[in-house]
């Protein structure tokens, strides 16, 4: 009852959206996809994030479009050249060739550092016009399925919008020059100088160019989508409703900011339908006037607050406008915490899925249940977890170090951990609880090639217990100089599973626990390699991590 009073209460407030609505006249093969972020941002330790898996269960959804953020400031030598780094072009080849092998578009996306405190690299101009040239040289003659975007967001934040939107739309006008002059096929999306905010998109010159995609962000009302969200003013502000439903609105913090004050005041007007779809149709305006096709490849709600039906009905208002417009609508993200799994911890595919969002977005959710890697490893009797780049169905990443996963040393791919901080440490999860109860007492071993010139390296190899919902009991492995030689060379090390010794468990919240004779080998969800108390500044390599039987 609570439901359809909600759905009713919806169509209620909503009921003239799409009606009369003016669309977008110029159509391309592509109309909903998907964000990828956190593989190819940030640093170098979450290149194992996707794989061609990912890509597959994307395309079984529905979806049409893939974007993929790159950290290009990151991913380049340092030089005054600007030169990508090898590791990063193989990588976005990678998934160039997944996505036309599976039929998908694939947005290149210069990505930045999008904190709201975060400014324009002042080089901004001259990195761009430095390495978009080397990505249109090596992707011209890839495939039509490929499409570039100059930059996400950009921001000066120099305190005068107006003049910071002019100079982005200038700099902009140069790197569409510069692309031309080396790939003259290709679609280029651009947007405006203030955040891609859709005010910004609407100032724009005209670029003289009939191949491009004018695109915005839309995430209003904020308040509602960025609820609870500790890196926005809107932190303290819970529990908001979508739509606005005074009684239900939960009451200002105590010693409320001006930014809280005017975002809650507002919020009733900003939810508005007449707030939310009038820049939709000036935008769509805009693109037939440009002869242009019209994009919005950001939009989300931040899932830890919102209350999961509101959430839902967001995303179908949301679509369900755009849809009507034609305009085409890439959602940010896919499984962290703007994502379309029903938890970021949990993206077992497509069990985990939430089915009522992803049809929101008008998507398809299969049914059934995942192959995962330790399902898959029991019929095949395989357990590689990591090989030449490679963990399967794995998910992998590092923390509090430099290095990378993907690491190519002659013509194979190993991990590299350098300049490690106190406590940094690899993890290899597997998604889901399993059972290595019967590995552990059959005597099965976990094995792997290491080398490291750190005489002094200590790591603590532990299998994580799944009952970290409660608790993350380690079992653990201590492996040093003693084990192998730090001679920078490679050495095998093998360990049985049943000489890992139950040591205890950390949680920010707990602190550290010594063992109680808890852990248990029946709920196993990751291999960690953890650097300890002590930092390292050379590090060490690993490779061909497997369990043997």
């Amino acid at each position: 009852m609570k439901k359809i009073f909600s759905l009713f209460l919806i169509f209620s407030i909503f009921s003239g959206f799409g009606l009369f609505a003016q669309s977008v006249q110029k159509s391309l093969p592509f109309s909903k996809g998907i964000n990828l972020p956190g593989w190819l941002e940030y640093n170098r330790l979450n290149t194992l994030r996707y794989g061609k898996q990912d890509f597959e269960n994307l395309k079984s959804m529905g979806v049409e479009i893939v974007r993929v953020p790159v950290w290009f400031e990151v991913w380049n030598d340092g030089s005054s050249e600007y030169k990508v780094e090898p590791e990063c072009f193989d990588m976005i080849d990678k998934a160039v060739d997944w996505a036309k092998e599976l039929g998908l578009y694939i947005i290149i996306d210069f990505h930045n550092d999008c904190n709201g405190s975060s400014k324009i690299n002042p080089k901004i101009e001259k990195i761009l016009l430095k390495i978009w040239p080397q990505i249109a040289g090596r992707y011209k003659d890839r495939g039509s399925h490929i499409v570039y975007e100059v930059m996400n967001e950009p921001h000066f934040s120099s305190g005068n919008i107006k003049s910071d939107i002019t100079k982005w739309g200038k700099i902009q006008g140069n790197v569409l020059k510069a692309i031309r002059e080396i790939d003259k096929t290709h679609t280029i999306i651009v947007g405006g100088g203030d955040w891609n905010s859709l005010d910004s998109m609407l100032a724009l010159p005209d670029y003289g160019d009939d191949n491009l995609i004018y695109n915005f962000h839309d995430y209003t009302p904020f308040l509602f989508t960025h609820q609870g969200a500790t890196w926005t003013y809107t932190k303290r502000l819970t529990n908001i409703p979508f739509p606005y439903v005074k009684e239900k609105m939960p009451p200002l913090p105590k010693n409320a900011t001006q930014d809280e004050k005017r975002e809650y005041k507002n919020y009733e007007k900003n939810s508005s339908e007449e707030v939310l779809v009038a820049p939709l149709d000036k935008a769509v305006e805009f693109a037939n006037k440009r002869n242009a096709s019209l994009m919005c490849n950001e939009f989300g709600v931040y899932m830890n607050y919102a209350e999961p039906q509101e959430r839902v009905n967001w995303y179908r208002i949301k679509c369900g406008w755009m849809a009507e417009r034609n305009i085409i609508r890439v959602s940010w993200d896919y499984t962290q915490e703007f994502g379309v799994f029903n938890s970021p911890n949990e993206s077992r595919f497509p069990e985990d899925l939430n089915a009522p969002l992803v049809k929101a977005m008008g998507f398809t959710a299969p049914e059934g249940k995942s192959v995962t890697w330790f399902s898959k490893a029991k019929e095949s009797g395989d357990w590689t977890i990591y090989k030449n780049g490679s963990i399967g169905l794995l998910k992998a990443n590092a923390y509090s170090a430099e290095g990378s996963l993907t690491k190519k040393i002659d013509s194979e791919e190993v991990i590299s951990l350098e300049s490690i901080a106190p406590y940094g440490q690899l993890c290899f999860s597997f998604g889901e609880a399993c059972d290595f109860s019967e590995l552990k007492d059959s005597g099965a071993q976990l094995e792997f090639l290491i080398k490291s010139k750190d005489k002094a390296l200590e790591l603590s190899v532990y299998f994580r217990d799944m009952e970290s919902k409660i608790f993350p009991w380690r079992a653990a492995y201590s492996i040093n100089s003693k084990v192998f030689k730090a001679d920078g060379e490679w050495h095998k090390v093998t360990l049985l599973l049943k000489d890992f010794s139950d040591i205890g468990g950390w949680t920010n919240a707990d602190g550290w626990k010594n063992g109680e004779n808890k852990f248990s080998w029946n709920f196993i969800d990751a291999l960690v390699f953890d650097k300890g108390a002590n930092a390292s500044k050379s590090g060490f390599m690993i490779k061909d991590i497997k369990i043997v039987r």
